[in-house]
């Protein structure tokens, strides 16, 4: 008989900040790349094109003692149902019996893992005197991703939020994300001073920038090699399927590039679209970051070169995290407990 712990939003909510997931997303990448935490291939349905879909993400961090998944599901049509788009769910399992560990709600953490893994890209990557961020999107997950990058990057001074969709980030959206950074960082004990921008021109604010994130569905480039000036850093968050590319593949092959995983960066990464076209190959991969990380390869050489991070999301990010956050709400007794 094993016996599991769920854990809902609320009850990680109270054991995980975004500090905490920038710390954990940075050791799961030192793991694989040691040799201890491994990305399985991605399974991905769609049950009605572009209406719904689901991706399951699964690995092993040994070091950690577990594998496990993650089961994101996307049905677009479910707030007419007065329900979540999307729903995410990850389970844990003690990798020496195979016995399930924990059931979380994915959604808590996959904002914080993402957010973790585009701020890690710029703090090991761009010029350590980065001072203007770019980030190209304003939905949800960008909030994230520029609260992480606050919270690793002290450089950071400034962030410029563009919306393709639009031109434009309205200035209301850029507002209500000014107030839930403020509280991602209160809640993290980061204090710090910074500005958070809405800007009407894409070009212009990439043309300034010192860092680039991108965190978009886009299935066209929304950021074009021209528009970047020597020495920026990119994180390239919102390809992570097939067909999907934020960056054009001129700036791709100029660029010097870094993933999360090497196979899953060119099956359904930014490098997809890329590679598919000739732009690149998989020898144009300088490293992983979590090579990076842990001394194994060489990161930017030179304040003019433009370095790119393809972070399509892996399952030891949310491992990582999820283990984390299990293990704090086992020792606060959090969560609701059942025999299985």
């Amino acid at each position: 008989m094993a016996q599991i712990r769920v854990l809902s939003a609320d009850d990680i909510s109270k054991v995980l900040s975004v500090t905490d997931a920038v710390a954990a997303v940075e050791d799961a990448y030192r793991q694989k790349a040691g040799g201890e935490g491994t990305a399985w291939p991605m399974v991905y349905e769609q049950f009605e094109p572009g209406v719904s879909d689901m991706d399951i993400r699964s690995g092993e961090l040994s070091a950690s003692g577990l594998f496990g998944l993650k089961l994101t599901a996307w049905f677009s049509r479910n707030p007419s149902r007065g329900l979540p788009e999307i729903y995410g769910t990850t389970l844990l399992c003690d990798d020496t019996t195979g016995a399930p560990l924990g059931l979380l709600n994915a959604s808590a953490i996959t904002g914080l893992r993402t957010g973790a893994a585009a701020a890690l890209g710029v703090k090991w990557l761009a010029r350590k005197d980065a001072r203007n961020l770019m980030v190209a999107g304003a939905g949800h997950m960008s909030t994230f991703v520029v609260a992480a990058t606050l919270a690793a990057c002290e450089s950071i001074e400034r962030v410029e939020v563009w919306d393709p969709r639009k031109e434009e980030a309205p200035e209301s959206r850029v507002e209500l994300m000014r107030e839930q950074v403020a509280q991602i960082l209160s809640q993290a004990g980061v204090e710090r001073s910074y500005q958070i921008v809405a800007v009407a021109s894409g070009e212009e604010a990439a043309r300034k920038a010192d860092a680039i994130i991108t965190v978009t569905p886009a299935t066209e480039p929304i950021i074009q090699a021209e528009w970047v000036k020597p020495g920026t850093h990119i994180s390239a968050v919102g390809a992570d399927m097939e067909g999907k590319q934020e960056l054009s593949s001129k700036l791709v092959s100029s660029a010097r590039l870094y993933v999360d995983d090497r196979a899953q960066s060119i099956a359904s990464g930014e490098l997809e679209v890329p590679v598919s076209q000739g732009a690149i190959t998989a020898d144009d991969i300088v490293a992983e970051l979590g090579e990076v990380i842990a001394g194994k390869a060489v990161g930017r050489t030179s304040d003019e070169q433009v370095t790119v991070f393809d972070t399509s999301g892996i399952a030891v990010q949310d491992l990582a995290a999820s283990r984390m956050a299990y293990d704090r709400a086992v020792e606060r007794g959090l969560g609701t407990t059942v025999e299985f």
